[in-house]
């Protein structure tokens, strides 16, 4: 039995969840997303739930183009790069190439890659971790990302070659209107095609201020970036899937398997022979969850909340389990390290 999982950043999905709030006036809340998952903007979010939250918008919308009416929101400006590294290149063919390297922080099982042919340039994502109606709807998505970030170089009136998309058709006619060129569906992956040259492009709207040299980000932040496991990572993609879990309140064997589509049994066996039991592992986790939390400057007593635990005395037994103290020992060292001598 195989739990592969592919994973997106929270701050890479918010551009679609805020896009149909300000046109809809639908909230996230309102097919269950938890108000503090959009709070956290580095949060792993299984691929599974994104594609379900696609199909559940467009139910709630009755607008299966829903995504192209949000096309305004899905910028790449919105991630949480220092700088805005994604969009600040001098050119279109050094933001092409920082595209396709750096997204992998943000989105795993997923390639953004080109394909060149003579003078014709494909701009290609593959997807294998999102299926049926949602394919569309995410396909839609990074084509529209993707081809938002191109006109930031080279202004709004530039048009591709040809647009190739995922999954079902989507309002054709409209498509072809924006893009400026034949739009095909039912690809095998998404595909935007240009000119080679269109990558030295550039308007006169354009200014490119001069990067700095270094860019400094806080341990934190880097550790948060380094976080993203490959799909076949087992052990990694369980940590993050039970982390995830915590968000709907205290992690449980039903509630992980579920998210797996798999039942209890299957996964504790999975769980067995990696030699983890769920207790253990969950209890690990939101050990190192806390910590996190800590350093964040949070209360005790919230971050007990945010955990889900019933109550401050179950999350001060479990970490002390995790780290031969409890919490409010390892707070006073921890805020004993930070203070300067005088």
């Amino acid at each position: 039995m195989l739990l592969n999982t592919a994973f997106i950043r929270c701050c890479y999905i918010l551009p679609v969840l805020k896009g149909v709030e300000a046109h809809y006036g639908i909230k996230a809340q309102a097919f269950g997303v938890p108000d503090l998952l959009l709070q956290e903007a580095m949060t792993l979010i299984p691929y599974t739930e994104v594609s379900t939250w696609f199909e559940q918008i467009e139910v709630l919308t009755g607008d299966a183009d829903f995504m192209l009416k949000i096309r305004p929101h899905l910028s790449l400006s919105h991630l949480e790069v220092p700088g805005n590294w994604f969009l600040s290149a001098p050119d279109l063919a050094i933001s092409f190439r920082r595209i396709n390297h750096g997204i992998c922080c943000f989105q795993s099982g997923a390639s953004y890659y080109a394909q060149q042919s003579g003078k014709l340039l494909k701009w290609c994502y593959n997807n294998p971790f999102v299926k049926d109606k949602a394919r569309a709807h995410d396909s839609l998505r990074v084509a529209l990302t993707l081809f938002n970030a191109i006109r930031h170089y080279v202004g709004d009136h530039y048009q591709p070659k040809k647009v190739r998309l995922s999954g079902p058709p989507i309002n054709q006619q409209a498509l072809e209107t924006l893009f400026g060129c034949p739009v095909t569906w039912n690809a095998p992956q998404t595909e935007i095609w240009l000119d080679i040259d269109d990558l030295l492009m550039s308007t006169d709207d354009y200014i490119y201020t001069p990067e700095p040299l270094t860019a400094a980000i806080p341990l934190s932040q880097l550790e948060k970036y380094l976080n993203m496991p490959q799909p076949t990572d087992t052990p990694k993609v369980l940590y993050e899937m039970v982390n995830y879990s915590r968000y709907y309140g205290l992690p449980s064997v039903d509630t992980v398997a579920a998210l797996f589509d798999i039942s209890r049994q299957q996964l504790q066996r999975r769980l067995q022979k990696l030699g983890f039991t769920f207790t253990y592992l969950s209890g690990y986790i939101l050990c190192n969850q806390a910590i996190k939390y800590m350093l964040e400057g949070r209360e005790l007593a919230e971050i007990s909340k945010l955990l889900g635990y019933s109550n401050s005395h179950s999350f001060s037994r479990s970490f002390t389990r995790f780290r031969r103290q409890t919490p409010t020992q390892y707070l006073a060292r921890l805020n004993l390290k930070n203070k300067k001598p005088l």
